[in-house]
């Protein structure tokens, strides 16, 4: 049943792939609109221009970060259709958990940062012009480097402003489909653009070890069903398997889980986040050794968020509300399925200090949860842009709690810093527990979180 599904998916997303298991389906690692290297305004006419069907991402000398990107969408019989995408800047004096300059790329300057006010979060809903010769819509705007996730706003009203969301159908680029593991689960493409050092000197690369390494080293892609008695069904995740992985190497490989927001799946992390070409670039440069990841789905099939405990009567308990007490649906699976299955069918260590588990926003609460429930599992535990908002719900002073290396990741703009990030750097901090931090500049958003990564895997794990 699982080979079934798994090849059902693969034909839909119509990718190449190449069965490593009964269950598993490799997945493309070029999911993604990027320059080319050489494309530039001089290597096509206006009428040349006018009849790409594609997003395209070129340089030019006329943009002020050095390279231009058109969105271009497929829909002659619509009589409105907008690009959105993660590309609001800000700068750093105008910037905080309330505040940011919503500065459009039209108006991008350098020294300009990505962030959008994190309390009340917008993107810039832009109409796309239509072409009525080639039936698409396109749109063009400069932008800075990094990978931008992006939509399409397909229908609605005529007559609304173009940052309103009124009617219409959110879409990925049906031409740039995101990696992910079924078909339209995932709403956001993704478009990386490099960086110019002169025209960005003064803003941040947010490109870093993102681009696709040429040199042939690159790791596998893989989504697999696993089979759960306690939840009933057989559940995804994403595995990427390091460049040369060997089934027979004497040393097992050590071994990331790393989870989503509470919006995700688990395809966010091989998509928006570009872990695999990260993952690629450090273990490359020496910077990371040889790891199996394993990117989480914590929900349920009908969408719901995984429990992370239950009451007295057996409701599930929101994370902020979670005290120690029976535990929920998220731990019986991790550490009685999920790591079982791994071990069984992958060459992984079962030393739990060859283990780590991370997570962003809720999935960094649940990486507290796992740390204060399961703290002899795992030899790392790395909770990103969230914890918990009641750490006196919990004792701190249990002497496992001090074995696993900890470490907390945020953006110094996000909206949880205060409320969580905060109150438990001093909770740990009054307990005895010890644990390191990583700030970057930035809010609850990927570009934050694909520097955490980074952060993680390169100063914390396996240290």
């Amino acid at each position: 049943m699982r080979r079934t599904l798994s090849l059902l998916i693969a034909a839909l997303l119509l990718l190449p792939l190449l069965a490593v298991s009964a269950s598993a389906v490799e997945i493309s690692r070029d999911l993604y609109v990027q320059w080319d290297g050489k494309l530039t305004d001089k290597d096509f006419t206006a009428e040349d221009f006018a009849a790409l069907t594609k997003t395209t991402v070129y340089q030019s000398e006329e943009s002020p970060t050095g390279y231009y990107v058109t969105f271009r969408f497929y829909a002659p019989e619509e009589t409105r259709v907008r690009v959105a995408g993660e590309w609001y800047y800000s700068e750093l004096i105008y910037s905080s958990q309330y505040t940011a300059a919503k500065i459009h790329p039209n108006d991008w300057y350098n020294g300009a940062i990505i962030h959008t006010d994190d309390t009340f979060p917008l993107r810039p809903f832009n109409d796309m012009e239509l072409n009525k010769d080639t039936g698409y819509w396109a749109y063009t705007i400069p932008l800075a480097s990094g990978t931008y996730c992006y939509q399409f706003l397909v229908g609605g009203p005529s007559d609304t402003l173009p940052d309103d969301q009124t009617g219409g159908v959110l879409q990925s680029d049906p031409q740039n489909l995101p990696a992910e593991s079924v078909l339209n689960r995932e709403k956001y493409s993704q478009v990386l653009v490099p960086y110019d050092p002169v025209k960005q000197s003064l803003s941040p690369d947010y490109s870093v070890y993102q681009e696709p390494r040429t040199d042939g080293q690159r790791g596998t892609l893989l989504y697999e069903l696993v089979p759960s008695e306690s939840l009933g069904y057989e559940n995804p995740i994403g595995i990427y398997l390091p460049y040369g992985y060997d089934a027979n190497r004497a040393e097992p490989y050590k071994i990331l889980y790393i989870g989503h927001g509470s919006a995700g799946f688990e395809s966010n992390w091989m998509a928006q986040g570009m872990l695999p070409n990260i993952t690629d670039n450090l273990i490359a440069e020496g910077l990371l050794e040889p790891t199996i990841i394993v990117s989480l789905n914590n929900r349920h099939a009908n969408g719901d968020w995984f429990s992370l405990t239950v009451d007295a009567v057996g409701e599930p308990v929101p994370p902020t509300e979670a005290k120690e007490g029976v535990t929920g649906t998220f731990q019986s699976y991790i550490i009685g399925e999920l790591l079982p299955y791994m071990e069984a069918n992958y060459n992984v260590s079962t030393n739990p200090k060859d283990r780590a588990f991370s997570g962003l926003s809720m999935g960094g609460m649940l990486t507290f949860d796992m740390y204060i429930r399961n703290p002899e599992a795992f030899g790392y535990f790395y909770m990103m842009s969230g914890t918990t908002g009641a750490p006196e719900n919990f004792d701190l002073t249990r002497p496992e709690l001090k074995t696993p290396t900890v470490a907390i990741g945020v953006g110094i703009f996000d909206r949880l810093f205060f409320s969580q990030i905060h109150t438990t750097q001093e909770a740990f901090s009054k307990n005895g527990i010890e644990f390191t931090n990583y700030y970057a500049i930035g809010a609850h958003r990927w570009h934050v979180w694909r520097e955490l990564y980074i952060d993680l895997a390169t100063r914390v794990l396996w240290k």
